[in-house]
């Protein structure tokens, strides 16, 4: 597994703790919010960057699948 950023950990961390507190996961609008960004294309980059070092995964197409998977 690949090293990640110290934003990638923070954009990781605040995804986790969304979906325990809620059951899942944000939307980009709501992760962008949370973050302190100003473009949903910031938050797709990260989000990107997450499923290349394989650390989060999701179906393309449905809302609400993005799962955790390592920590």
């Amino acid at each position: 597994m690949r090293k990640i950023t110290d934003r990638q950990f923070e954009a990781l961390q605040t995804i986790e703790k969304y979906i325990k507190e809620r059951g899942y996961a944000p939307t980009y609008r709501e992760l962008m919010s949370m973050l302190g960004l100003n473009s949903p294309s910031t938050v797709k980059g990260l989000l990107d960057a997450l499923r290349r070092k394989e650390y989060v995964t999701w179906e393309v197409g449905s809302p609400r699948t993005l799962k955790i998977m390592h920590r």
